[in-house]
Formats: C-alpha cells, sequence, structure tokens
C-alpha cells in the first residue's frame, strides 16, 4: 500500500439537486440533498484511499461544529487525519452547491478564516517516509513547504494548480515536480491563449512535468528533457450525472500511480478513467471510484477502441 500525503483544504459542501438555476430572484425547489466532504486535497486523499492507497491529510481547519463533520467523514473514509488541525478562532469552509440536470454545478463557497493558518506546525520530517506528496493551492503556506520537502526527500510531489492568483500559482508551480493545472488555473497562471506556451511557463520555473485537465477534451503535457511535442489523452465519454471532486479525484488518482511508480502517461490514463467513473455518480467525493472498478473500466475502453 503506497503512502500518500495531500496537504491544503478540507471542505464541507452542501448538495442540493435541481433542475436548473434561475437568472433571477427565485425560490428553487430541491429533488435530492446530501452532506459530503469537500476541498480539493480532501477530496483527493479520499479518492486515494478508495484506490488502494493510504492517504493522510494535512491541513488547518476552525474549531468548529463543520470540522467535526468533516474529520468523521475523512476517518469512515479510511484517511488518516492526524495532521487536520484545529485552530480556536478561526472557522471551516463550507459550501452550498447546487447540481443541476446535465451535471454542471454552481457553487457558493465560504473559504473560511483556517486557511490563513500558519504551517510551522507540519511535520515535514515525515514527508521522507511517503510515497508521493500532492499539494492543492488554497493552503499556500503549506503547500510550499511541504512541496520543498518532498523534492529534498525525493520523492514524487504533484501541485493540483486550480484557480488561485497569479502569484500563488507563480510561486507554487515551479516548486513540484509535477504541475497539474485545471483549464481555470492556467489561465490564470498564464493568460488566456496557447496553452503550450503556459505549460512552458511552469517547466522553466522548475516543473518536471506541467498539464492541464481541459474536460472533455482531456489532458495536455509537456515533460522536460522529453520529445518538444505536447501530448495528449482524451476524455473518457461517459454520460454524465454530477462533475463534482472530479478533479480532485483525477489529481488524487494521478499521484498515487507516481507513487506506485508508474510512467506519466499511464498515470493520466487511470486518473481519467478514475475521474470519468466520478462523473458517472451523483454525491461529490462519495462517487469515487474503487482500484477494481477503474481497471475494469480501463480494460473495457481498450476492448471497444
Amino acid at each position: 500500500m503506497k503512502r500518500v500525503i495531500c496537504v491544503g483544504h478540507s471542505a464541507l459542501d452542501r448538495v442540493f439537486t435541481v433542475d436548473a438555476w434561475p437568472q433571477t430572484s427565485a425560490k428553487v425547489r430541491a429533488h435530492a440533498f446530501v452532506e459530503v466532504g469537500g476541498g480539493m486535497a480532501a477530496n483527493a486523499a479520499v479518492a486515494i484511499a478508495r484506490l488502494g492507497g493510504e492517504a493522510h491529510f494535512w491541513g488547518p481547519v476552525g474549531e468548529d461544529s463543520v470540522a467535526d463533520i468533516m474529520s468523521a467523514h475523512l476517518r469512515a473514509a479510511s484517511v488518516d487525519v492526524r495532521g487536520l488541525r484545529r485552530f480556536a478562532g478561526l472557522n471551516s469552509s463550507t459550501s452550498a452547491i447546487l447540481i443541476d440536470a446535465r451535471g454542471e454545478r454552481l457553487i457558493v463557497s465560504y473559504r473560511g478564516t483556517a486557511l490563513a493558518a500558519p504551517a510551522g506546525w507540519l511535520a515535514l520530517d515525515q514527508i521522507a517516509s511517503a510515497d508521493a506528496l500532492l499539494a492543492d493551492v488554497r493552503w499556500p503556506q503549506g503547500a510550499i513547504g511541504a512541496l520543498r520537502a518532498a523534492r529534498r526527500a525525493g520523492i514524487p510531489s504533484v501541485i493540483d494548480a486550480d484557480t488561485a492568483d497569479s502569484a500563488t500559482l507563480q510561486s507554487l508551480a515551479g516548486e513540484a515536480e509535477y504541475a497539474v493545472f485545471s483549464e481555470s488555473g492556467l489561465e490564470c497562471f498564464a493568460g488566456a491563449g496557447d496553452i503550450e506556451a503556459g505549460l512552458r511557463r511552469a517547466l522553466a520555473l522548475g516543473a518536471r512535468l506541467a498539464a492541464v485537465t481541459e474536460g472533455a477534451r482531456g489532458v495536455f503535457w509537456i515533460e522536460a528533457g522529453q520529445p518538444a511535442d505536447l501530448r495528449h489523452i482524451p476524455a473518457y465519454a461517459v454520460p454524465v450525472v454530477d462533475t463534482l471532486a472530479a478533479g480532485d479525484v483525477f489529481h488524487g488518482a494521478f499521484a498515487l500511480e507516481l507513487a506506485r511508480g508508474t510512467t506519466p502517461a499511464d498515470g493520466f490514463r487511470f486518473a481519467a478513467a478514475a475521474a470519468a467513473i466520478k462523473c458517472t455518480r451523483a454525491g461529490g467525493r462519495n462517487g469515487s471510484p474503487t482500484r477494481n472498478e477503474v481497471e475494469r473500466f480501463l480494460r473495457e475502453a481498450g476492448r471497444d477502441a
């Protein structure tokens, strides 16, 4: 069992399923409701545990009832939460999320104040005993120390480079061995335009590999020291029910495959399958697949190719 440490954001998502959201003031009836843990690094940790990895979550939360629920959810998902640190006087992140009939999402997010917490308490010496590290951009003060510790230890490190201010993305992209952007994250990092140029900027800052996920278009990447061409793996076509947490599942699955010694190309293929399966299921990260499910999906996709 490979050990992956996930550093960053934990949240509580309250998810409402609706037909559509209105463009003006109105009351909307929900057909379903679920309370599920969220946050990029926390979602990735749950995905890793479901896929057979030993997942550890490190990150700050408030001293509040939301933190109680988040911690319980993570423990129930077999995630080690000894690195979940509560801070008195701060509050945790929570979101209200609408999922429409197409599976698209509208998120009203309150990040809370815990993400302003310092990172000096992190047990960075323990990172050398892990097989991989994943960090998100929501808690940059924790991410940067953890990514540097992973580099010193020589273990694979991934930054989930989602939407953030440009300065944060610039500071983190080169610290990770693998900088994996969302489409909007790459635009924040490098501006609108040619994705290859944006990915090359991340390589110039020090990343070994820079990639971007573009939903139904799949994942594109460039690897330092490899043929210069932009490489691509298309997304798997599936009936979409709920895209919530799909990107986090992708990043978690990719980090776990790196921990297992898988090549980046095969890691991306596995991660794309895990994210595709998740999109066919409602309930955010509760729809994360098991390893057997992903391997079966890949076998069937290979037969259909």
